[in-house]
C-alpha cells in the first residue's frame, strides 16, 4: 500500500499580523509543527520564545528557535494555537512549495482524523 501525501491551505497568523494560503504539509510523524524562516520574515516575528533542541528525521539534531502562531485551515471551526512552533528551512520542501509542516500537536489540537481510503 502506498500512502500519498497530505495538503492542506491554511492562514497563519501571530499578533496582528496574517498569511492566507499557504500550502501546509500534514505529517503525522511529527512531534511538532514547523515554519519556514521565510513566513517568520514575512510576518516579522522577532519575539522567539527560546530555541530547542530537536532530531530532524535524518536523525540530525537541530536547535531553532520556537514562536507561538495560530492556524486555520479551510475547514477548521477555530484558529488553532500553536504554542511551539519550531522555525526552520531545512525538513521543508521546494519542490511542492510546501512552508509548513503540520504535525501531531496541530493534528490533536484540531481534532483532525486522519483517512487514508484515497
Amino acid at each position: 500500500m502506498v500512502l500519498g501525501r497530505k495538503y492542506s491551505i491554511v492562514t497563519v497568523s501571530h499578533k496582528e499580523k496574517k498569511i492566507r494560503n499557504i500550502t501546509a504539509f500534514i505529517d503525522s510523524g511529527a512531534d511538532l509543527s514547523i515554519i519556514g524562516s521565510s513566513i517568520a520574515k514575512r510576518m516579522q516575528i522577532t519575539d522567539f520564545l527560546y530555541e530547542r533542541s530537536w532530531i530532524a528525521s535524518d536523525g540530525d539534531r537541530r536547535y531553532s528557535p520556537i514562536v507561538e502562531i495560530g492556524v486555520k485551515a479551510k475547514d477548521d471551526r477555530n484558529i488553532i494555537h500553536l504554542d511551539e512552533v519550531i522555525v526552520d528551512d531545512a525538513p521543508l520542501d521546494d519542490e511542492t512549495d510546501e512552508e509548513i509542516i503540520l504535525g501531531l500537536d496541530y493534528l490533536q489540537k484540531a481534532r483532525k482524523i486522519l483517512d487514508f481510503a484515497d
